[in-house]
């Protein structure tokens, strides 16, 4: 699904206002996870100390490397990119001086799809939910240039929804499964792990028990009777991908699948 009236979309997801008012809807949930995600990737081998990050759509908050530094596993260098502009706070500052200036980049106000940045050989790249924001063209140049920076060495994350009929408001060009897969797929990327977010319990529960019962459903029954939809929606996910809401991709650059 494409909105033709708008090239890129802003919108700004704030996990500090949700935390404030004291509900965490799935969306919320789903970043969190994704985050701790990467910092288990970085905690391996403890990758985070020599580990160049670039955070493409990084958001105002920079919540990724908030959640490195509040981990003690601050990166040796990150760079910071998005389309909004980006007000440093308290905690912004104390982690650019414990990286030192020239570890701490930030790119604000930019549309990656226009320029990509040879400052970093990184080890990590992340692109969450910036896909969805952008036209189908502007897509294409982002993973382009994502592409353009990667190294063999480079573990990409890239997570969007996915269109299932029906797509949010802010969102200007939302993807099938398959119309990602198949982006991911034509010879640039090979795709090392899929994994779910989250999902809605009306879609990934026929596949939960379309074998009848089993040690999985007896699980999700019990853990039913404790936890509301949103948790429910990103316990299961990451099993069944192609029935989620949401899907992060782990790639790596063509020919470099481990």
């Amino acid at each position: 699904m494409q909105d033709p009236g708008r090239t890129i979309d802003k919108t700004h997801l704030s996990i500090d206002q949700a935390e404030e008012r004291g509900f965490i809807h799935r969306d919320y949930l789903a970043h969190c996870f994704r985050w701790s995600h990467v910092v288990k990737h970085l905690g391996k081998k403890k990758l985070y100390k020599k580990a160049k990050i670039v955070d493409i759509g990084c958001g105002k908050e920079i919540p990724l490397l908030k959640t490195l530094y509040t981990m003690k596993m601050t990166p040796k260098e990150y760079m910071a990119i998005d389309a909004n502009k980006i007000e440093l706070k308290d905690i912004h500052k104390k982690i650019k001086e414990k990286m030192g200036e020239e570890s701490f980049l930030l790119e604000d106000e930019t549309d990656f799809s226009n320029a990509y940045y040879d400052k970093v050989d990184p080890h990590v790249i992340t692109c969450f939910e910036v896909l969805e924001h952008n036209t189908l063209p502007k897509v294409v140049k982002i993973l382009a240039n994502v592409h353009k920076m990667a190294n063999k060495d480079t573990t990409i994350f890239i997570s969007t929804p996915v269109f299932n009929g029906k797509a949010a408001a802010n969102h200007i060009n939302e993807m099938t499964y398959e119309t990602m897969e198949g982006l991911l797929s034509t010879g640039e990327f090979d795709i090392i792990n899929r994994y779910g977010t989250f999902a809605s319990q009306t879609e990934i529960e026929p596949v939960l028990y379309e074998t009848g019962p089993n040690e999985l459903t007896k699980a999700y029954e019990y853990l039913k009777e404790y936890y509301d939809s949103n948790i429910l929606s990103c316990f299961l996910a990451p099993l069944f991908p192609r029935n989620s809401r949401n899907v992060l991709w782990e790639v790596k650059i063509c020919g470099n699948q481990i």
